[in-house]
C-alpha cells in the first residue's frame, strides 16, 4: 500500500513539472521575438531661418536671452565729417562741393553751411569757406580744431573767408576778414562729428569716396526718427507773404 501512494506521488510530481516546462518553453519564444519597433518621427529639413528660443538660465540664476540685436558697428578711426564753433556749422571743402556749388578747384578750408548765434553776429554767411583762424591756416577739419583751441580761452579772433559771388558765369572770390566775439567764457573749441549712421545694405547715397566705414558707422540706434522737430530736415521757407498774414510753418514759440 505504501508503495502504491508512493508512485502516486511520483506521477503528480512528474506531471506538475511537466506543466512547468511547458510552460517555459511556450514562454522562451516569446522572449527570442524581438520587440515592435516605433515608426521613426520625420524631422523637417534645417532652414537658415533664425528660431526662437527660449531663454535658459545663466550660471548666476538670471535668465539671459539666447538672442539679443547685433549691435552697431563703429569703427575706431572715422574720417571726421562735420566741425560746429561758435554758431558754424562746417565741413570740409572737396573737390566734389567745389564742382557741386560752382567753386573754383584747388579751394580748401571748411565750408560753412549754416550760420547762427555769434558766427551770425559777427557777419559770416553760409556759403563761406574758412580759410584762417588769427595766423593759422585751415586747410582741412583738424586744423580747423586746432586753431579753435589756440583761441579757446579768448573772447575775440579774428576769421578769414573766402565768399564766392553767386552772380552767374564764372565764379568771383572775395576774401574778407571778419572779428568773432563771445559775450562771456570765452570762444572755446570746435567739435568734431563723423558722418551720420547707415543701414547696412542700404544704397550708396553719392558718389564713391572710399570705403563706407571709412566714414559711417553702420546699424541703427544712433538718429531719432522720425525726427520730432525738424531738426536735420529742411524746414520750411518763411516768405514774406506768411509772415504779413501771421502764419507759422511751426507751433508758436515765441517771437521769430
Amino acid at each position: 500500500m505504501v508503495v502504491g501512494v508512493v508512485f502516486a506521488l511520483v506521477l503528480v510530481i512528474g506531471r506538475q513539472g511537466g506543466v512547468v516546462a511547458s510552460q517555459s518553453i511556450s514562454v522562451s519564444p516569446q522572449m527570442s521575438t524581438a520587440a515592435p519597433v516605433a515608426a521613426p518621427i520625420a524631422f523637417p529639413q534645417a532652414t537658415n531661418v533664425a528660431m526662437a528660443v527660449e531663454p535658459m538660465a545663466a550660471a548666476g540664476g538670471t535668465v539671459a536671452a539666447m538672442e539679443s540685436p547685433l549691435p552697431n558697428f563703429v569703427p575706431r578711426n572715422l574720417k571726421v565729417f562735420e566741425g560746429h564753433w561758435q554758431g558754424m556749422d562746417g565741413r570740409l571743402m572737396t573737390e566734389e562741393l567745389a564742382r557741386k556749388l560752382n567753386y573754383p578747384r584747388g579751394v580748401q578750408g571748411v565750408l560753412l553751411g549754416e550760420v547762427t548765434l555769434n558766427a551770425a553776429f559777427s557777419g559770416l554767411l553760409g556759403g563761406d569757406v574758412v580759410v584762417r583762424i588769427d595766423d593759422t591756416p585751415v586747410t582741412n577739419m583738424e586744423n580747423f580744431q586746432a586753431a579753435t583751441r589756440n583761441v579757446a580761452n579768448r573772447s575775440e579772433a579774428r576769421i578769414s573767408v573766402i565768399r564766392k559771388d553767386n552772380r552767374p558765369g564764372t565764379p568771383v572770390l572775395r576774401k574778407l576778414t571778419v572779428v568773432l566775439r563771445a559775450a562771456e567764457g570765452g570762444l572755446g573749441f570746435a567739435q568734431l562729428e563723423g558722418a551720420p549712421m547707415i543701414l547696412p545694405g542700404d544704397p550708396r547715397p553719392h558718389g564713391y569716396r572710399g570705403a563706407c566705414t571709412d566714414c559711417h558707422p553702420v546699424g541703427q540706434g544712433f538718429e531719432l526718427s522720425p525726427d520730432p522737430d525738424l531738426i536735420s530736415l529742411p524746414p520750411s521757407a518763411i516768405t514774406r507773404d506768411a509772415v504779413t498774414r501771421g502764419v507759422s510753418p511751426h507751433e508758436v514759440r515765441g517771437p521769430c
